[in-house]
């Protein structure tokens, strides 16, 4: 990895950069932009495989849905698009690990389940397209679960240091400049931007999934005071991507961030060797969480984007509070719905009813009977599509990345490897809660970068990363 790979990343971050703004200031992309992404996507694909992720990371974190979505490249009959992309390139980069004696499918306890976890969902995809569901419905499942394999790569990548700080830094910096597009999407408009009547202006984004991800580098990277990242940059980092997620309005979110902080927190009082609790830092930790959350609030009602008034009406049911919430009453009808459809044997409730199933109910938010395949919840989706099998092995997955993390955090010397390990298990604490009411986990685009943060968890355990570059 030489300078001149770092020329090109830093070259694609840059243009990434240009092309939204551009974006932003016309209001749409062009097919130029387009084009462009996927050349410099295609030029790197099989070089400079730390810096590829790093890119890769950076424009799913960037670029939204919609605009992802609509990106396609004909060849011939046949259309190119970046999910399809991604998934060629996960495979090379895995058959490379494999020719370089990595990538085995047997050498860790998470790979083991991812790879269950992809064989269940095959066998629900196959299901699916004989049971003559809707095959790009069933496809839609099958390639975000896809995104998983992506961990056999990565534990190849990451057998040196420098990759894994390369990496880190792209998911902050790609979350910062997420945040950024979501604050002047509340001040201009756009996609997914609308006021409710009870909590005022929302943006929402999938985007914020990773944001979430990124604050918690953030905030764990101040918190151990590492020196790469100064504090009073880092703290306006803090605050840019508060903000942003207080302008998505999303309480699973806002749950799942206090809750990933708290187990983290945890695993640093239980830390082998500390000799009980210092005031002093535990104070000054505490008046960072403090301003870190003022200061967010603070910083979008100055703005005007969002009053104080506001986040507390949306942190405490916008609809009348919690038992009038109509969004809550319509994920707990269609979990209830579900629960019905995979009791109705043995086998669906086993092995679930394949991915493209479409379940029917009420919903009190649309005042309107739907009939769906997809549901708000990764874990009631995987009971519909793959049966309590599926479910089990997805808990299993993330419940085990959040005991290797926190066992790391109580036992690492290093100052680096705490600071990840943290940051580990805060981050796979809060996706695991934030699953239990949204689908990041199973239905988002965002799945290789999850598997990221496994690769990376059984690479800590492993004492696998080499400090050479």
């Amino acid at each position: 990895m030489g300078e001149g790979s770092d020329r090109l990343l830093k070259t694609g971050l840059v243009l990434i950069c240009i092309l939204l703004a551009a974006g932003i200031v016309t209001g749409t992309l062009y097919v130029a932009s387009a084009v462009a992404v996927f050349l410099l996507i295609t030029v790197m694909l099989m070089g400079y495989p730390s810096q590829i992720t790093s890119l890769m990371f950076a424009v799913q974190i960037v670029f939204t849905t919609l605009f992802l979505g609509s990106l396609r490249i004909y060849a011939g009959p046949f259309s190119l698009t970046p999910d399809f992309v991604l998934q060629i390139w996960i495979f090379a980069l895995w058959m490379a690990a494999v020719s370089d004696g990595d990538g085995r499918v047997v050498s860790s306890s998470s790979g083991r389940l991812i790879v269950l976890l992809v064989a269940l969902s095959l066998l629900s995809f196959l299901r699916g397209l004989v049971k003559g569901y809707d095959p790009e419905s069933a496809w839609m499942f099958m390639k975000t679960i896809l995104g998983y394999l992506f961990f056999f790569p990565c534990m190849w990548i990451l057998k040196k240091r420098r990759n894994i700080r390369l990496i880190t830094a792209t998911v902050a910096w790609a979350s910062l400049v997420a945040s950024v597009v979501v604050i002047v999407k509340g001040f201009l408009g756009g996609e997914g931007v609308y006021t409710r009547v009870t909590s005022g202006l929302r943006v929402s984004s999938r985007e914020l999934n990773v944001v979430m991800v990124g604050l918690l580098f953030t905030g764990f990277a101040l918190w151990k005071r590492v020196k790469s990242v100064p504090m009073i940059p880092g703290l306006a980092a803090l605050l840019i991507m508060g903000s942003a997620l207080l302008l998505g309005q999303s309480r699973a979110l806002w749950l799942a961030v206090a809750t990933g902080a708290l187990a983290a927190f945890t695993a640093e009082l239980g830390r082998s060797g500390r000799e009980g609790i210092r005031v002093a830092p535990l104070l000054a930790r505490i008046i960072l969480l403090l301003i870190f959350t003022a200061g967010s609030v603070a910083f979008v009602s100055a703005a005007g984007l969002l009053s104080a008034g506001d986040v507390v009406a949306r942190g405490g049911g916008a609809d009348g509070g919690l038992g009038g919430d109509v969004s809550l009453w319509a994920r707990f009808l269609s979990w209830w719905e579900i629960t019905g459809t995979v009791t109705e044997s043995p086998v669906t409730l086993l092995m679930g009813t394949g991915f493209g199933h479409e379940i029917t109910y009420f919903r009190p938010d649309l005042m309107a009977v739907v009939s769906i395949p997809y549901v708000d919840g990764s874990f009631f989706q995987l009971l519909l599509n793959t049966g309590l099998a599926g479910m089990t092995v997805l808990a299993l997955l993330y419940a085990g990345g959040i005991a290797g993390s926190f066992r790391i955090a109580l036992s690492s010397s290093s100052q680096n490897n705490t600071v990840l390990a943290l940051w580990l298990t805060a981050s796979f604490t809060a996706l695991l809660i934030a699953a239990l009411s949204s689908s990041l986990i199973t239905n988002y685009r965002f799945t290789c970068i999850w598997a990221f943060l496994f690769a990376l968890m059984e690479t800590l355990r492993g004492g696998r990363a080499a400090e050479s570059s």
